[in-house]
């Protein structure tokens, strides 16, 4: 009975393992082809496939938007720097969490002026920078870099250097983007 126990979690493992790696088809076309019935061995390492693409697909839906958040954004705000994973934020949605990000600047009391926008020049699909002022007067530029198979690049550079107001301001902003993505602004 032991024996029988340990065999089957081999197989529960082995099968889950297929099921979330995409080899399945792959495996059951070489087990199909060695018992003469490829079609079969396919088509039911295909099923393993596609189901476990339905069980990856279900464990994002349940995931916790701020968790996918972290998981995608990156932060570094001695650096001045937030990185958006382009897997999860196209330009689409980049554009759309920057106009958000103007609409919480305007409620804040903050200032921006867009100084420079550039679009598909060559390797960079979009370029900005624009010119702020936080709600204490702190004047910093913001620039947004996004280019072709690249993360999408924010930083904040202050006008007067100070490194503290970078790390604030560079929180504040992340904070902010990250309502916006997560849909609680």
């Amino acid at each position: 009975m032991n024996r029988f126990v340990k065999t089957f979690a081999l197989c529960v493992v082995l099968l889950g393992y297929l099921c979330c790696s995409g080899c399945a088809t792959i495996l059951g076309g070489i087990i199909g082809y060695q018992s003469g019935e490829l079609g079969e061995g396919l088509a039911i390492g295909a099923a393993l496939d596609f189901g476990g693409d339905i069980i990856n697909g279900i464990g994002q839906l349940l995931t916790d938007k701020e968790v996918r958040f972290k998981q995608k954004v990156s932060l570094d705000s001695e650096e001045g720097k937030i990185e958006f994973s382009m897997s999860d934020f196209s330009a689409e949605r980049m554009e759309r969490l920057m106009r958000k990000l103007e609409k919480k600047f305007e409620r804040n009391g903050w200032s921006y002026a867009m100084v420079q926008k550039k679009r598909h020049t060559g390797r960079t699909l979009l370029s900005e920078k624009w010119r702020c002022k936080d709600g204490d007067g702190t004047e910093f530029e913001l620039s947004i870099l996004r280019e072709k198979c690249k993360d999408t690049k924010i930083s904040i550079e202050p006008t007067d250097e100070d490194a503290l107001s970078r790390h604030a301001i560079t929180v504040q902003i992340y904070h902010w983007l990250k309502e916006a993505a997560i849909g609680s602004n």
